[in-house]
């Protein structure tokens, strides 16, 4: 069992350091070599956890869809919020506002590139932003049982069109920085909820 730790623990590491390769020098520069590197390993040696930087970009994006949705539950289990509440919390928690979260955008986007030219990961992809699509129909549902929001949106529409937004802001918000200021995004969520009313 201490073995299995171990490795657990090593792979953990060699995410972190991917998320500070990637931000300190970005992804092209996030080698298998650099990664050994900044760990202090030996060459060739992080292939004993990840067999290439593809599967390291998706344990570092498993990663950031995990940490969203932990502080997602966080915040829902503190406050209780519900409906329009609790997806105003939710893209708040997934726009790049802060140095944490713009990294987490950083390994997205770096993940796309991936993922559109391999069909593994881009079905990983597709199964995670499904979770992510369920979840906003469900607040959407919860927001329209509370009467928050106007009557006869279509939940699947207007699911798709958050999952296109909280996209869209991760890209912005780190090739337009200015648009990820704190207050700027919090404005955009604020008018991305306040249309649904």
């Amino acid at each position: 069992m201490p073995r299995l730790v171990d490795h657990e623990a090593r792979r953990h590491e060699i995410v972190l350091a991917t998320w500070r390769l990637i931000a300190q020098r970005g992804i092209e520069a996030t080698t298998m070599r650099e990664l050994a590197r900044e760990l202090g390993l030996a060459n060739g040696s992080v292939t004993h956890y990840f067999p290439d930087k593809s599967a390291i970009l998706t344990a570092a994006f498993a990663h950031v869809f995990a940490a969203t949705n932990a502080r997602v539950a966080a915040h829902r289990t503190a406050s209780g919020a519900t409906g329009l509440a609790a997806l105003r919390a939710f893209l708040l928690e997934a726009a790049p506002i802060d140095e944490e979260r713009a990294l987490e955008a950083r390994i997205v986007i770096a993940f796309l590139e991936y993922a559109a030219a391999d069909p593994a990961l881009a079905g990983m992809f597709r199964d995670l932003m499904g979770e992510w699509q369920r979840a906003f129909g469900e607040m959407v549902a919860e927001a329209q049982a509370q009467g928050e929001v106007r009557d006869g949106l279509d939940v699947q529409a207007v699911s798709d069109a958050i999952l296109h937004a909280v996209n869209g802001m991760q890209a912005n918000g780190i090739l337009l920085p200015e648009t990820a200021r704190e207050q700027r995004m919090r404005a955009t969520v604020d008018a991305l909820v306040d249309m649904l009313r």
